[in-house]
C-alpha cells in the first residue's frame, strides 16, 4: 500500500500533478524517503510509528512528490544537469561561471521533505545532535 493516496496529496496542498503520473511519482518519492531515513521507514512499518510521526512521513512523501514533479523525476535521478530550460513562461539559464562539477548538481532530496522530517529524528546519522543534519545530508 502506498504511503499516500492522491486525495491525501491534494489535502496536503501540493502543486497539481497529472493523475496518470501520480502512482509512479508516489512510488519514487516513497523510495527516496526510505533512503533519506536510512531505511528506518517502510510502507509496511508505517503504522509502528506514533500518529504524529506517521503524518510527518506522509507529508514528506507529498513534498517529495511535488519536488520530483517540479524538477523532472528521471533527470534528477539520473543526475542530468542542464545549461538552460524553459517551460511556458518559466525559463532558467545557468550563469556563465557555473559548471557541471563540484557540488552544483541538484539534490534528489526535497528540502521541504527534509524540514518536515527533521523533528522526527529519522534523519539522524549518528554523532553530534540528532536534530542537526551533517553537511551534505538532505
Amino acid at each position: 500500500m502506498p504511503y499516500v493516496t492522491e486525495d491525501y496529496y491534494w489535502k496536503f496542498g501540493g502543486e497539481p500533478v497529472y493523475s496518470a503520473d501520480f502512482p509512479s511519482l508516489c512510488r519514487r518519492a516513497g523510495e527516496i524517503i526510505e533512503e533519506m531515513t536510512l531505511y528506518r521507514v517502510s510502507e509496511d512499518r508505517l503504522e509502528q510509528f506514533p500518529e504524529a510521526v506517521q503524518k510527518r512521513i506522509q507529508d514528506a512523501v507529498c513534498a517529495e512528490i511535488e519536488y520530483l514533479d517540479a524538477n523532472g523525476v528521471s533527470d534528477l535521478d539520473n543526475g542530468a544537469d542542464f545549461q538552460s530550460a524553459a517551460l511556458g513562461k518559466f525559463s532558467y539559464t545557468r550563469g556563465a561561471g557555473a559548471s557541471g562539477g563540484g557540488g552544483t548538481a541538484q539534490s534528489l532530496y526535497s528540502p521541504r521533505a527534509c524540514r518536515i522530517l527533521y523533528p522526527t529524528g529519522l534523519l539522524y546519522r549518528g554523532g553530534g545532535s540528532p536534530c542537526v543534519p551533517y553537511p551534505g545530508d538532505c
